[in-house]
This record gives C-alpha cells, structure tokens and sequence, in this order.
C-alpha cells in the first residue's frame, strides 16, 4: 500500500534540499547557452504577497525550468523593490522607521515566496535600499548629470497642503492626496528632471525591433504621442489696438505673439476660438489689457486644485473663462478669435495653446456647445453629396427663429420649419444660403453666419445638407412675405410641439446630439485648400505657413522630461552639493557640483525624524551635520542636496545588477553583461539583432512608465559604453503580461470588500503545487480571471490521482531514453514481449502528443490548455491495468514545471535510475532532467477530414488519408451525392490545398 499524499511534509522537504544543493543557481560557465528570465521585483509592502503577485512568479518559474531542462544556463533572480512612499507613510502612521519596516516586510515576503517553491536563485538577490546597491544608481545619475540629461528647474507641481509633500499624478485621485485624502494643489518648486525627450524617437522607433505584446507597444507609443504637425503664430490685438488705425498685428513685438502646435493645419479656417492652458505665461505678461483679470485669475487658482489626469479626462465636463480685452488674430484669414482659458488644455503638452476647431475636435466641440462658441465645418466626406443647405437663425436676444409658412403651395402649410433650400447654378452652400435667406426673408447676410456641419437629407437619402448658424440678426431688418410669420422658440422646446416639420426636429436632434467629424476627407470653406483631401491640404497648408513666415512643419511629443526629484525621506540620496561660490565663477550660475565618484554612496543617514518639513523640504533638509558639507571642487562651503530620488531610479536598471550582483568595483563585469545580456551570445545556435532580458513578465500597470524609463536609462548607459555594444541597445528582448486576479464574483479584491485572498492561506490548506497547478489552470494567462475556490480543490485532486497512478507502474524499469528515436533502449530488464506489445498503443501516441502540447503551450504561455492536456493523459492512464514506467517518468517530467514538489518526490520513488544512483549517490533531481521530445512521425496523423467546397462555399466533408492526393481527392468529392447536384458536369478549376480542403469551382 502506498503512503497518501502529504504535501505539508514534502514541500518542505524538498524546499530544503532545493536551497542546500542550489540546484537553481545559475553558473559562471559562459560556454553554455543562456536564457535571462525576469519578473518585475516585488515592492515589499506590510501587507506581503496576494494571490496577484504569483501568477507572474509562477508562470516565470514554468518556463525557466523547461528552459534548465532543455539544457540552458537559466538566470531567473530575485530582489526588491524596497524605495518609495508606501514605506514612509506607513512609517509616519505607525512610528516604525522605514528602514525597520522594510527589513521585516521583506522578512515577509521571501517566506512567502519560498513556500512556494519557486526557483529564483537567491544566491543573487539584491535590494535597491543597501547602500552597495544604491551607490550605483547615484554613479549613474552623475553620468546623467555630466551628459547634460539631469538638470534642476522650476515646475508645477502636485503638492498635497495636508502632507506638505509633493505627489505623482497617479498619486492624486479625484484631486485629493491618496493617502491622506487632503486637498491638492498645482505649486511651482525647483525638481530635478531627466531630459527623457532626448530620446523619444529613439524609445519609439526601437519598438521595432523588439518582441513585446502589441497592446505593450500600443501604450508605449501613447504614452511617447509623437505627432506631426505645424506650429503657427497667431497675432494679439488688444482692445486698445483696435482703437488705434495703425495697429498692425504682425509688426508686434513677439510676447504679443501665441504660438500653437496643431496636428490638423488643414483645418485653420475652422477656427473659433483660441485655448490657453490656466498655467500659459502670457496670461500674466497681458494683465492689464485683461480688462477680467480678476475672473481669470480667480479660475486659475481653481485649477491648480487638480490634477493633469483629472484635467484631461474625457467624461469630465469642460470649463473655462473667456480672457476679455485680448484677441488672437488667425493668420489665414485675419480674423478675430476669441481667447479662453480652460483647464482641459495643459502647459505640459505641445505649447500650452490651441486653436479650436469645433466642428473637428470632440472636447472643442463640447466646450463650444456649452458656451454657445461658433462651429465652422471645413472638412467634409465627399463635396459631390450636398444637395441643399438649412439655416439655424438667431435673433438677438438668443432665441432660435423659425418661419410660419401658410401658403397653400407649401409642403407643410401651417407648420414651423428651418430656412433652406436646394442649390442652384453651380452655386456652392454660401451662396445658396445668402440666395435663400434673401428669398425668404429679404435679408442680406454677409459675414455673420458659419457653416456647423453636414445632416443627412430627409427627401434625398445618402445626400447631405450643409446647415448653417446665421447669428445676430436684428428682427427690424426682416420683411417677411405675406402670409409668413415668425416664431421664437427654444431648441429643446420645439421638440415637443406638433407643428415643427419632420426634417427640423431631425435638424433640432441633430444640433442638440450631433458630434464632430474628426476623421479625414476633403477641404471646403478653406479659399485655396478646397476639394484637397486631408494630407494634401496639410502640405499645401504648411507651405503656405513658412512661405508667408507665420509657421512652420513641427513634430511634437506627449512625452515631458521625467521629474526626478521628491521631497521625502525613504529614497535614494542625489549626490550633488550646491555651492554659493562656484555657481558666481560658473556661467550657468547654478552651483551645483557633483560628489566624487570615490565616495560614493551618499548614504542616506538615520534619522528618528522623518515626516514631511513645513517648509515643503525634504526632512533630510533639517540635518545639518550631514547637509552642511565641503565644495568638492573648491573646498568652500556648500549643502548637500537634500531631494531624494523616486523609486523608478533603482527599479531602473535592477536586471543589470542581477548579473554581477556582488562587484564593489563596477555595476557589473563587463563579460558577465556580454554574456547575460549580449544579442549573440557564442554559445547560442541563433542570432537575434535584440540582446537583453530573454524574457521579462509583470503587471500592465507597469508596461509605461516603469518599461519606458528602464528602456532610456538602459539606452543612456549603452550610449556612454557602460555597456557592451554586443548587448545592443533594447533591454528586453521579449515583453509580456499577466491578467489580474479578481475576487469571487469577479470584483477586484480589496480589503474594503473583504475578498482577498492569502496565498499562505491556500498553501497551508491545499499545498504549494495545488496553488500554483490552480493560478496557471485558472484561465488564459493574459486575461482577468476571478478567483474559485471550487477550481482550487479540483486541482488539489488532479495532483492526488497522479500520486496515485504509482500503484500501476510495472516492475520492469524502463529507462529514459538518450534520444526520441529509442523509444525504449535496450535496457534488458524490459522483456521483448513487454517492449513489443507497446510500440503502437494508443497511450503511447497520446504521450507524445501531450508532450508536443505541453512543449508548445508553456512557450505560448497557454499554461491552462497544457495542464488540461496532461489531465486527458491522466484519465487516459487511470483506465490502464499497467503503466509503463516510461510513460509515468515522461508525464512526471512534463508536470514538473507546474508542481515540482510532488513530482519531485514521485521522481525519487519510481523515476529512472541514473548511473550515480547505482552507483550508490542520489538520484539526480526531476529538474535538472532532459525535456523530452516528441516523436511527429509516431503522431502525424494518419485520417483528415477533408472540407469539399462548390464555387468557394462548404457543401461535404469526408474522411480521407491525411496524404491523398489531388487526383484521389478530386475523384472522392465528385462522387459525393452531395456535390453531384451542385456540379452537373465537368467543372472548369479545382483548387487544392493538401490536407484541408478541395474547391470546386463550375
């Protein structure tokens, strides 16, 4: 009788013999061939590991063990995150220094992780907090600094007036601080900043090269928002201005003068309305010829209370002031614009200004409906679809007009109806709409209407009208004809009225629901862009621009310089001192000098005080004896710079430490990153134009910024040769995402819900392999997948009736083969009737083809359909009298990733015996196995089902021999009853495609 499956006792038994023999501990033998697996190392929080963070480990785990097995050097490491605000602000709330916290978090956390039995060679584990770690995070800033990308500035900030401490974006939610809830607001203070945009082209081109998912890609190319574009000057013109004859918009002086970056040049005639973002420095440079300032500068302050992500989110409703006494002046045209300032537009992004263009911009849009701004469509589908125009009229006062018609020849006699009409002689829509509007009313209009956008026509379906906004009228100057009278109504209340026509009210739903046109077409209300499709007319425009001196072809970025600096405590010290007497004998005039390279780390000292400074300093500020510090370059004195860095800095470059993890003398030896991090590698068979990182998982949340500064910090470092150029110049080669972990229910777990789950919960109940078969079982590695307590039993008993098929293992050992060609080898233990029956068994044929599924689907990452495949072979051999040893050994193997500990214990009990075994040593553990291979001829498949299609649609299928021929397969589909009625004679073409399919074409 066999012994019952006791997880608690083998877990923990091979856990520790795992860590004694350093079985996984990657070696210094650069001949062989290597493979770089990667997670994103854990934040060490108080909290310690949810069932989240192991679905990343553990799927890493899978295929750096298949990879040990198929005989590479696997380098799969660990480390910690261990920087940042959540360990400062726990400590301010619980008195425990951070360094303590993090100590015994990480305590924490690497219990955890070990009980799971991952194979991270902890021989390398690194912490971004030991100052021997640090050290070269601040010689790489030095390198920054000396290279011209660090630099200190003043910017806007998020500062929380609660903390007294400034604040990400992401750390500010419905603008309040995250973690205290209190009010934020914009604040100007001196940051540091690394000059990221030196490289965007560079970070966005290099997508090209290397293997990440596409939505990776997609978010990184987002983030970067490289545009195309123009920059045009629009002139001002003050009210004063106005009263002078001479006032000449281009002879003014250039802080009268705005400038705005637009991705549309071709849509200049339809602009409205000009934007400026609430931090805009004209604004403050025009003050008194804002004759409402006051209200101006009252929505400013308004605005610094929120944050860029509030300010920019699409559901948001817009608001804004209009800036009185100042006009921007459209340089196509000369027209007048009124200028606003709104929050939805930001300071960070292009030049803090827009021209708007309503009808072809969805927040403009929005914005001019809510203040009741001009929309002018200048760019439409098609120019041969209108047929007709309409009028919205307005009469001062802000009503809506609409006509009367009695005549007995009208169409709708009695009923209120919209101006308009067909267009005659070749006339284009503004003429029509002059025409008809003289008609009917006996009316001149010139320049005070604009054209709002296109309405399908209720007569001519498929044909458009254009439909206008005439504004401004003064009732005295209509005559109307006899028999016609006039209306004053509301939009929304001539909805409800029965004597509106059927094609005004869809005007009326129109004008209240419609959205813009914001995809390409042709140019129209645009005097020399007319009839040019979109990309012609933004060339022609922009030549246009540069020829007449008021523009210019310009590319832009999203992406801003990174803010580098924060006024807190838990982080990495800047080395840099500021001297009074070097910033007058330089001519930047800054002062700042940098640390020697010697003495380096600037370690961060102990302190009991931490908390946030009233002033908004950093609490390092307030230690004099560590602040107050010798000019290393002029021996006066100077301050030590007292901002520390964010935790991106050491999570930065944390997988080049990995390679050299102990060096005092270098981040890391230059042939340990050749060989680790090289494109190609002497040892490997393939050459890959990308080196780095073989394979790097985590989080999305983490897929644009922290993936977009390692991938410039990495960048920087090749640039300056402190890495070799054998590496390239791409930290990852390959890039991939996990789905997140829901609660049951499919709600994201949260300790306000209740519904998180304890990985140590399920490990003391369940077991480790149970845990870590269900978390890769659960469903599609990429997508969200809530969490089932039912799923976790059923793998607890799929792992136990794998225990015990041991009962059905034959006496006779059947060694591992040395290749997939000797199926059994000539072990003579296995008797010649026993290795005969079994040479063409069904079992046999299934094995191989789970071998190939399973092979396949770990580098797929489709780790729920491998572990379903290996459930099939186990029923398969559940319903076996015997098994061969062989077959249990192979199955054994394949599982091993996914739980290696029962496995492991399997291995030992009836696994093949190695040559040290007999010779009196252990066995070799399951791991450092040969991966098997399957054998394709023993399950190429000797049927298909072969699709017969008539004229391309499916008419049969019919099985046949997986290598029949055309000529066969030809003569088997036209005998088919089936195709008999639809190809009465010899048909003219057939088309065949071996081993799926034959069309028929009559």
């Amino acid at each position: 009788m066999f012994p019952r499956y006791n997880f608690k006792k083998i877990e923990k038994k091979w856990q520790k013999q795992w860590e004694s023999d350093g079985i996984y501990h990657s070696t210094q033998d650069f001949n062989k061939k290597k493979f770089y697996s990667l997670i994103e190392f854990p934040y060490p929080s108080g909290q310690g590991l949810h069932v989240g963070h192991p679905r990343s480990y553990t799927a890493m785990d899978l295929i750096s063990r298949k990879k040990r097995m198929e005989g590479f050097n696997v380098l799969y490491p660990i480390g910690w995150d261990a920087f940042g605000l959540p360990a400062e602000n726990y400590a301010i709330k619980t008195g425990i220094h951070p360094a303590k916290a993090t100590a015994a978090n990480i305590k924490t956390f690497k219990k955890q992780i070990k009980s799971l039995g991952l194979s991270f060679d902890w021989s390398r584990e690194i912490n971004t907090t030991d100052p021997a770690y640090y050290k070269w995070t601040q010689w790489m800033f030095l390198q920054l600094f000396k290279h011209g990308l660090a630099y200190k500035t003043k910017i806007a900030i998020n500062w929380c007036k609660n903390c007294k401490i400034g604040l990400a974006n992401e750390e500010v939610v419905n603008g309040k601080c995250e973690r205290c809830g209190g009010e934020v607001e914009k604040r100007e203070k001196e940051q540091w900043m690394i000059k990221i945009t030196k490289y965007a082209q560079r970070l966005l081109d290099d997508l090209d090269k290397v293997d990440y998912l596409p939505q990776i890609k997609e978010q990184q190319k987002n983030w970067i928002g490289r545009s195309e574009g123009a920059l045009i000057d629009f002139g001002l013109r003050t009210t004063a201005d106005r009263l002078r004859e001479d006032a000449v918009v281009s002879s003014r002086k250039a802080v009268d003068k705005i400038k705005v970056f637009t991705t549309r040049p071709d849509t200049l005639f339809g602009a409205t309305y000009m934007v400026l973002s609430p931090e805009h420095g004209i604004i403050k440079n025009l003050e008194s010829s804002i004759t409402n300032y006051a209200e101006v500068r009252k929505y400013i302050e308004q605005a610094k209370r929120k944050s860029d992500l509030e300010r920019t989110e699409l559901q948001k409703e817009k608001t804004g002031v209009e800036i009185k006494g100042i006009k921007a002046i459209n340089p196509v045209n000369g027209e007048e614009l009124p200028i606003w300032v709104a929050d939805y537009v930001l300071a960070s992004y292009g030049t803090g200004t827009i021209m708007a263009v309503p009808a072809h911009d969805e927040r403009d849009f929005e914005f001019a409906k809510k203040y009741s701004l001009p929309i002018k469509t200048v760019v439409t589908t098609r120019k041969d679809n209108i047929v007709g125009v309409g009028a919205m009229i307005e009469i001062r006062g802000g009503k809506f007009l609409f006509q009367r018609r009695d005549k007995n020849t009208d169409r709708n006699p009695g009923m209120l109806a919209f101006f308009g009409g067909g267009i005659e002689n070749n006339e284009d829509t503004e003429e029509a709409l002059k025409r008809e509007i003289k008609e009917e009313l006996n009316l001149e209009v010139k320049d005070n209407f604009v054209l709002l956008n296109k309405l399908e026509s209720h007569n001519f379906p498929g044909k458009y009208l254009d439909i206008f906004y005439v504004k401004n009228i003064d009732e005295k100057n209509i005559k109307l004809s006899e028999g016609d009278a006039i209306k004053k109504l509301d939009l929304s209340e001539a909805l409800a009225r029965t004597d509106v026509t059927p094609f005004t009210k869809n005007v009326i739903k129109y004008l209240l629901e419609k959205k813009c046109f914001t995809e390409e077409g042709i140019s129209e209300h645009s005097d020399f862009l007319n009839g040019l499709s979109t990309p012609e007319a933004k060339g022609k425009m922009i030549n246009w621009l540069e020829e007449k001196g008021v523009g210019k072809r310009a590319i832009n970025y999203k992406l801003r310089d990174w803010v580098f600096s924060r006024q807190r405590y838990w982080g990495e010290p800047i080395p840099l001192v500021h001297c009074e007497k070097c910033a007058h004998s330089t001519s930047s005039g800054q002062g700042w000098i940098p640390v020697p390279e010697k003495d380096l780390p600037v370690k961060l000292p102990k302190v009991k005080k931490y908390e946030p400074t009233d002033t908004g300093e950093s609490p390092l500020a307030t230690i004099e004896k560590w602040v107050n510090v010798k000019c290393p370059k002029c021996g006066g004195a100077a301050k030590r710079e007292t901002d520390t860095m964010p935790n991106w800095a050491g999570s930065s470059w944390y997988f080049l430490r990995y390679t050299d993890p102990a060096n005092d003398k270098e981040f890391a030896n230059r042939e340990n990153l050749k060989y680790w991090m090289t494109a190609c590698p002497a040892s490997q068979n393939k050459c890959s134009e990308v080196g780095g990182v073989d394979w790097y998982n985590g989080g999305m949340e983490h897929v644009t910024l922290h993936l977009l500064y390692s991938r410039f910090w990495y960048k920087f470092l090749y640039d300056i040769g402190a890495i070799p150029k054998e590496c390239g110049d791409e930290p990852y080669k390959k890039r991939t995402s996990q789905g997140m972990i829901l609660g049951e229910g499919g709600e994201k777990m949260s300790k306000s819900r209740g519904n998180v789950i304890n990985p140590d919960d399920v490990v003391k109940e369940h077991g480790a392999d149970t845990f870590r078969v269900y978390e890769m079982f659960m469903g599609p590695f990429d997508q969200a997948i809530p969490w089932d307590t039912q799923g976790v039993i059923g793998c607890r008993r799929f792992l136990e009736r794998v225990w015990r098929l041991q009962e059905k293992i034959t006496k006779n050992v059947i060694p591992i083969p040395s290749s997939r060609d000797e199926e059994f080898g000539s072990d003579p233990s296995v008797v010649p009737s026993a290795r005969d029956s079994l040479k063409d068994d069904n079992l046999k044929k299934l094995l191989h083809k789970t071998i190939k599924k399973v092979t396949e689907d770990i580098e797929e990452m489709k780790f729920n359909t491998a572990i379903s495949q290996m459930m099939i072979l186990v029923n398969e051999m559940e319903k076996q009298e015997k098994i061969p040893s062989i077959y249990y050994s192979k199955l054994l193997i394949l599982l091993a990733p996914f739980a290696p500990h029962i496995t492991e214990e399997l291995w030992q009990k009836v696994g093949p015996a190695s040559a040290e075994a007999t010779a009196g040593k252990n066995k070799k553990s399951i791991h450092l196995e040969k991966w098997p291979e399957p054998n394709l001829e023993l399950i190429k498949d000797t049927e298909i089902i072969l699709v017969i299609q008539v004229n391309g649609k499916v008419r049969d299928n019919i099985t046949v021999p997986a290598d029949i021929s055309e000529k066969e397969a030809k003569k088997l589909a036209l005998e088919s009853e089936k195709i008999r009625k639809f190809v009465p004679g010899e048909p003219k073409k057939v088309i065949f495609v071996p081993g799926k399919l034959i069309n028929i074409v009559t």
